[in-house]
């Protein structure tokens, strides 16, 4: 390494006209490895040659001249001297370890000065390569060597292997590379003509502009950082520079007569690439990675990567690429209209606002980060991701070829006043957080829409036959036109439902699940809400009521619902002529400070509905169950909560299929007492209770009531015995005066 150092500085001194001191340092080198002195002399060695390491280092920040380098050799050369001169009695061992750290150092010195030697290696001419003959004065200025320094041309460089060119030959062509890999620096132009294969590998920084046109051939110059103008490349293949980092204006890529199979200038933060004024047309390139702000029109639709680092303000594009591998784009904004089409996944998920947006992709399209589509949108992908979409302004068209859940707005939160948001594709969209409805949505293959925390208003909503809705409240204009489908609408789920719906034209409704607004503070008569299910509703088989809502009056009435869950609160319960009731699970309760709750249930008539439980329900000054005929047990209201006592009662209990064992009374003799009648067993449990605990206050108001034990009330009736003893009042076979309740046994 040592000679091959040494050789540089030959060079070097040849350059600016000193002697060669080539064997001088070869000599050098031999005594020092063979040295055999004292160690005291190698102290003196060692000293110097830490001031000559010095001085070197203080020459690294200036130009070196032939006088500074005269100095240098010439202190090399007393070191040697010195070196010479030591005597061999000392212990050998000491010395040959000594000698090492001195070999060592000298090492040192020599690789600091080819280090100058490579900064000072500048060519003070134009160089022009046309010829073997110009070729050859190119070596005479440019050494090739592996060790030979990398050079600056302080001038321009001019290559040109065409026409009449006699550069042709594979070892001359390997002669003209060898001097351009030196070449480091241009300080003017550089004009590469070839139809060969050329490489300027260690080409870094180009002071003036760059023009390569090789056509049949190519320049390959991969470790360029800067061209200070303008940068033109015309030829075929491979263009790859991915560290090139600054160009004033654009670098023009000519495409005539040309294929460019790749293209790399992704470590562009000045400049951008262009095939022509505001154009970027590459149709055979398979990878393009640029950066810039990409052009008016950029068809790349070979390229399946496809990647832009660029950060600034995507201006209006029109981008048409494959993108089957990657497609990428820095940007986090979009200043202009962007319009993309791409085979592949197209990913934007650092993009955060964007004006209008046109994306084709047959993969997905990620536009996670968008915050807004505040621009007319046509989106179309195998699933579009809008995840933070905020608001919806304008006009947006959103499709999703895989159907599914493929559009995600979960972050939408409101649609403007005429923004039509069409979704094509999806069958389920899920938009949890959108509470305002400006605009309509036409989405034909939706056969699930749960939006739970919208209120409708002024926007409609357009979707496909027998769907799913959840809502949090429909507007009441809902019959006309705000659920358009709501004839078809199979399953609807009403989470804070605060105006009243006449539900009779939603003809397929199979199952409402309906939780009702409650109104605060509460006060008597302030819970006006309704809901009513009528012989209309003429699918609606499910009725459920949600248990964190109220309702002022419920009515089902002639419809053919089999099972009605209520839970929340309702004040006034009307259950009448529903002939399909199967099952009725009464679960909903009184808000105090709210009037008195009523329930009547009345010709329910269906032998599945044979269980009725109350006991959830308080406050209640009127109970109604009559005339459901195979309705055999009956749990009375809870006395947890009554009724103030000037509250008017009634309980009405009649033509069900309640049932006890009776037992008739028998009149006692002269010898034998009397018998009174019994009731054990009785299905009516708990109404006793209730009645005697109103009973039991100051000041009650009357308490009506009328219970009858159906399969035991011809025996009552027929009871004369019971009736002459003064335990019943009379023969109608009710439970309706105190006497006859003291036959209940609860």
């Amino acid at each position: 390494m040592k000679k091959s150092l040494l050789g540089l500085l030959a060079f070097a001194l040849a350059i600016v006209g000193c002697q060669n001191y080539d064997d001088q340092f070869d000599d050098l080198n031999t005594k020092i490895a063979a040295l055999s002195s004292e160690v005291s002399s190698l102290a003196t060695i060692q000293s110097n040659v830490a001031a000559l390491s010095t001085k070197l280092d203080n020459l690294a920040s200036t130009a070196l001249t032939d006088a500074d380098l005269q100095s240098v050799l010439t202190e090399v050369a007393d070191v040697k001297a010195q070196v010479a001169a030591i005597s061999v009695e000392e212990d050998l061992a000491t010395i040959e370890a000594e000698v090492a750290d001195l070999d060592a150092e000298v090492d040192l010195i020599l690789e600091k000065l080819n280090e100058l030697l490579t900064a000072n290696a500048v060519i003070n001419q134009n160089v022009r390569i046309t010829s073997l003959a110009e070729l050859s004065l190119a070596e005479d200025l440019i050494a090739t060597g592996d060790d030979d320094p990398n050079v600056t041309i302080n001038g321009s460089l001019i290559v040109n292997t065409t026409g009449a060119s006699d550069i042709s030959a594979a070892a001359d062509v390997a002669r003209l590379n060898a001097v351009m890999d030196k070449i480091k620096v241009v300080m003017k132009t550089v004009t590469v003509t070839t139809d060969e294969a050329l490489t300027a590998a260690s080409l870094q920084y180009i002071q003036g502009s760059l023009d390569i046109n090789a056509a049949t051939g190519s320049l390959s110059a991969g470790a360029l950082t800067t061209v200070t103008e303008a940068m033109e490349i015309n030829q075929s293949g491979d263009l790859l520079m991915p560290t090139l980092n600054s160009v004033a204006g654009n670098i023009l890529i000519q495409t005539a007569n040309v294929t460019i199979t790749k293209v790399d200038f992704s470590g562009l933060t000045e400049g951008s690439a262009r095939t022509g004024t505001d154009e970027l047309i590459l149709p055979n390139a398979t990878l393009v990675k640029i950066s810039g702000v990409l052009p008016l029109t950029v068809t790349c639709v070979s390229a399946t990567t496809f990647e832009s680092k660029a950060t600034a303000a995507q201006t209006a594009s029109t981008i048409s690429i494959d993108g089957s591998e990657l497609f990428s784009l820095g940007s986090s904004s979009f200043s202009g209209q962007v319009t993309i089409t791409a085979k592949g996944a197209v990913t934007l998920a650092g993009v955060t606002s964007a004006k209008a947006l046109s994306i084709t992709s047959e993969g997905a399209v990620n536009l996670a980060g968008l915050t807004a589509l505040a621009s007319s949108t046509v989106i179309s992908g195998t699933t579009v991701d809008l995840g933070s979409v905020a608001t919806i302004s304008a006009v947006s068209t959103i499709t999703a070829t895989s159907g599914g859940s493929g559009v995600t707005l979960t972050g939408l939160t409101t649609t403007s006043a005429g923004a039509t948001v069409t979704l094509v594709g999806p069958t389920t969209v899920s938009a949890p957080a959108l509470a305002t409805l400006g605009g309509d949505v036409v989405a034909g293959s939706v056969t699930t829409f749960d939006a739970p925390a919208l209120a409708t208003t002024t926007g409609t909503i357009d979707i496909a036959a027998a769907a799913t809705v959840h809502l949090k409240n429909l507007a009441s204009s809902s019959t006309t036109g705000t659920l358009k489908d709501i004839a078809t609408v199979v399953t609807l789920k009403l989470f804070e439902q605060s105006t009243n719906i006449d539900f009779s034209t939603a003809a397929h409704l199979t199952t409402l699940d309906y939780t009702g607004k409650k109104t605060s503070p509460v006060t008597e008569g302030g819970q006006t809400n309704s809901l009513t299910i009528t012989s209309g509703n003429a699918s609606l088989t499910t009725l459920l009521i949600g248990e964190t809502g109220a309702i002022g009056t419920l009515t089902v009435s002639g419809s053919v619902l089999e099972t009605l869950n209520t839970k929340g609160i309702i004040l006034n319960t009307i259950v009448k002529g529903n002939a399909g009731l199967k099952t009725f699970d009464f679960q909903h309760s009184h808000v105090d400070g709210e009037f008195a709750t009523t329930v009547n249930i009345t010709d329910n008539v269906n032998a599945a509905f044979t269980t009725l439980n109350l006991s959830s329900i308080s406050k209640i000054k009127h109970v109604n169950v009559t005339g459901n005929t195979s309705l055999t047990n009956i749990t009375a209201p809870s006395i947890e909560l009554l009724i103030e006592p000037t509250a008017q009662a009634t309980f009405t209990i009649t033509g069900n299929d309640t049932s006890g064992t009776y037992t008739a009374a028998i009149l006692g003799t002269d010898t034998t007492p009397y018998q009174p009648a019994s009731l054990t067993g009785e299905t009516i449990t708990g109404f006793k209770t209730l009645i005697d605990a109103l009973n039991a206050r100051t000041s009650q108001n009357t308490v009506t009531f009328s219970i009858e034990i159906d399969a035991e009330q011809a025996d009552m009736d027929a009871d004369t015995a019971a009736v002459t003893g003064n335990q019943l009042d009379d023969h109608d076979g009710l439970i309706n005066t105190a006497k006859d309740l003291l036959l209940l046994t609860d």
